[in-house]
């Protein structure tokens, strides 16, 4: 046994240290990579900066730890004083991308200062509502703040960008800013925007939307609208809640079979959770 471990002790040792020079070399290249395309993102014509923002969201988009702040900020840089609404946008998108693996540290604030900054200045309503759904990904109370007066936004498309937001965050403070929309009915609403209010009112999951979300599962005309009613009072009621009960049942008989779906999806919660 003696002899084994003396044949096994070097070897061992020489893989370990291959591995750490292999390690330092991949650090490196990483390193050497990221300041290249950083560099492109500054200087570079407009088609070098559309490249590196692309390569930006590929590289860093499943990175299993924070990006660097070097990179968010040179994303936000180029978000708030690029003059290219395609490079604006894409900035956006990049950190959309990046996003889900930021939690509420250093970096996602950054981030946020930084959407949040350009959501103030920008006029490009494409670059508007890329910064809405990038701000999706960070669920903190400052994006909350920012993203409800949009709900009232002139612009439909930008209503219906901030209802997904909201809804995506799930932040309490934003469920009555939620109710008024889904009560909205009239001719020019987007259907888009209830729909995602009620969404969101399922995911927060405050008891005060029942009301609202069966009164637009019984009225709304929108098919999508009652849809997704029916799936949030099946993540917020009980089965004491007897209206609901019945509301879900009558839905079960309709002509949209997808509403149907939906409807017995939500039975089934509600039932799941309380038997």
């Amino acid at each position: 046994m003696a002899w084994q471990m003396a044949l096994i002790l070097p070897l061992l040792f020489v893989w370990l240290l291959f591995a750490e020079v292999r390690g330092q070399e991949t650090d490196r290249q990483a390193n050497l990579l990221r300041q290249e395309l950083l560099s492109r993102l500054a200087s570079g014509d407009e088609e070098q900066r559309i490249d590196a923002i692309a390569r930006i969201g590929e590289l860093w988009g499943a990175a299993p730890d924070p990006v660097e702040l070097s990179v968010i900020t040179a994303l936000g840089n180029s978000l708030q004083q690029d003059l290219s609404p395609v490079v604006r946008a894409l900035a956006a998108r990049a950190l959309e991308i990046i996003g889900g693996n930021q939690g509420s540290g250093q970096s996602a604030g950054r981030a946020v200062q930084a959407l949040i900054g350009a959501l103030g200045i920008e006029r490009e309503v494409a670059v508007r509502k890329a910064i809405i759904y990038a701000l999706a990904r960070y669920p903190l109370p400052q994006v909350t703040t920012s993203l409800i007066p949009f709900l009232k936004d002139k612009k439909t498309e930008l209503r219906a960008a901030a209802a997904y937001a909201l809804a995506e965050n799930s932040d309490p403070a934003s469920a009555q800013a939620l109710t008024e929309v889904l009560r909205r009915s009239g001719k020019d609403e987007n259907a888009f925007a209830r729909s995602q209010a009620a969404r969101g009112l399922g995911r927060i999951g405050g008891r005060d939307s029942i009301d609202p979300l069966l009164e637009a599962l019984a009225r709304d005309r929108s098919q999508e609208v009652r849809r997704e009613a029916a799936l949030a009072l099946g993540r917020i009621a009980t089965r004491q809640d007897v209206k609901v009960i019945e509301a879900l049942r009558g839905a079960t008989l309709s002509n949209d079979p997808y509403l149907v779906i939906a409807a017995d999806s939500a039975i089934s919660g509600i039932n799941s959770r309380n038997p």
